[in-house]
């Protein structure tokens, strides 16, 4: 059951309609119809997970468990020792026993047996057949957040196993993010909920530009990468150019629609999550792509990861290692492959490499932001440079294996000869096309404010003819989420 999905739009209504429509009906006392809300949207959410593999909901449960067992512990302990050691305790489990088991296992075995295998003529460990739970990173990373805030004493540890249940299971956002954190959802369940607070026009809005984005653009885009990936030796230096162009451009429409059908339907249900994506096509700058691009998860990366290692308050060399270990972590979350590892790093490298240049030229001006006549040449210059750089490691991030994927590096900087069909050419342009196109009429709105609010009665008016619109510029078969094998 995925967010573009015929099933999907029916469970939704049967939530939305039981949580507005029957919940008040029967229920007079708001306390025990909270109550009965919560667990509702609690079965739900697993009901939502385990429709992919039942056996997934076990898994989130004892992650569920062990978190809140730990938080309780830690609100009530005072010893900092032991503290520490329920702290270690929760990482372990999270991080080794359920994430490295079920997601890295099978990368280090095989990354072993391949070293062993030349030498003693036999693989050192064995592989195992282990099913990917999906979503494991996001739901383990939220889990987290959560022992590690308590341990800071930043937010009390949450008494109600079934109120943090739903924190860590919530379905919108479940499988493949936003990543949220306690201190800023568990608050949201304590706070009533009414049907004439939800702001229906911009939940709406933010579903139908997600489903645009993945159903439609990325989706239609996916037999053409796909079949660039799958082969790339067989194929022209410009389909390889186009490939890693829409390589990129597919994991963007992909992940962005599936947060922007996320937070559209966890608004329509009261709650809030954050912002996932802001226009990062617009960014001049490594780090001014990273400031807009999975926003969620470099928050996490930053509070956790980043801030914990010294931050910006150490040396400059310990700070551009810090950054790099960021970025290289990042990679590794992304991932079970070389290829995540390689492209983390790479992220990682051109970080620092922008960290240096800053250094060397401290007093630059951003003449992007000046009015002199060179401005908007710049401008584009440094876009499709940084856009260049990410567009270089999505061909790591999208292909099957190491190999493919400096077959295809290779077969760029060798112009090498090969199939090149007029349709990929006519998916490129049209997707750039309304790759910019959105931005743009994005920046305009979110960043100039210079949008105009259209009449409700007008746009509710406009829904069937876009509901029709976006329902036969559906591709017949729908692709998976890219997110939800991480």
């Amino acid at each position: 059951m995925i967010f573009s999905d015929f099933e999907y739009f029916v469970f939704f209504l049967f939530v939305f309609f039981t949580v507005w429509y029957v919940f008040p009906t029967i229920f007079s006392n708001q306390s025990r119809e909270t109550r009965i809300l919560h667990i509702f949207l609690l079965i739900s959410s697993y009901f939502f997970y385990m429709s992919w593999d039942y056996r997934f909901g076990a898994l989130i449960l004892l992650s569920t468990a062990i978190d809140y067992y730990v938080g309780l512990k830690l609100s009530g302990e005072t010893r900092e020792k032991v503290r520490y050691y329920l702290l270690l305790f929760s990482l372990i489990t999270n991080l080794v026993f359920i994430l490295g088991f079920f997601k890295y296992y099978n990368f280090l075995v095989t990354s072993i047996n391949t070293v062993t295998n030349p030498l003693f003529g036999a693989d050192a460990l064995p592989v195992l057949k282990i099913i990917l739970p999906a979503g494991i990173s996001f739901f383990t990373f939220q889990s987290l957040s959560y022992t590690i805030d308590v341990y800071r004493r930043e937010i009390p540890a949450e008494k109600d196993f079934i109120r943090f249940a739903l924190f860590v299971s919530f379905f919108p956002q479940l499988v493949a993010g936003p990543i949220v954190t306690a201190r800023t959802f568990m608050p949201q369940l304590y706070t009533p909920k009414k049907l004439e607070d939800i702001e229906f026009r911009v939940a709406i809005r933010f579903f139908m530009l997600g489903y645009f984005k993945k159903a439609v653009l990325s989706d239609m885009v996916a037999p053409t990468i796909d079949t660039i990936y799958a082969d790339p030796s067989g194929h022209h230096a410009y389909a390889l150019l186009i490939a890693a162009a829409l390589g990129g451009i597919q994991v963007y429409l992909d992940f962005s629609g599936y947060s922007d059908m996320a937070i559209g339907s966890a608004m329509l249900l009261g709650y809030k999550l954050p912002i996932n994506f802001n226009l990062p096509f617009l960014a001049t700058s490594v780090s001014g792509f990273w400031r807009r691009w999975h926003m969620t998860l470099n928050s996490w990366l930053r509070d956790y990861i980043y801030i914990p290692m010294g931050g910006s308050r150490v040396t400059s060399v310990r700070r551009k290692f810090n950054l790099w270990f960021t970025m290289f972590v990042s990679g590794v979350w992304h991932g079970a492959q070389w290829t995540f590892v390689f492209w983390g790093s790479l992220n990682g490298f051109f970080y620092v490499l922008e960290e240096v240049w800053k250094e060397w030229f401290p007093d630059q001006k951003n003449e992007t932001e000046t009015k002199h006549w060179y401005a908007a040449p710049l401008w584009l210059f440094q876009n499709l440079l940084n856009s260049s750089i990410f567009f270089l490691g999505a061909v790591f991030f999208r292909s099957l294996t190491w190999e493919n994927a400096w077959i295809h590096i290779r077969g760029i900087f060798t112009f090498q000869a090969g199939q090149i069909r007029p349709y990929m050419w006519k998916d490129f342009l049209w997707i750039l096309f309304f790759l910019y196109l959105g931005h743009i009429i994005g920046y305009f709105i979110f960043e100039k404010g210079k949008g105009k609010q259209i009449p409700a009665s007008l746009e509710f008016a406009l829904y069937p003819i876009l509901f029709l619109v976006l329902n036969l510029a559906t591709p017949e078969n729908s692709v998976p989420f890219i997110y939800f094998q991480f």
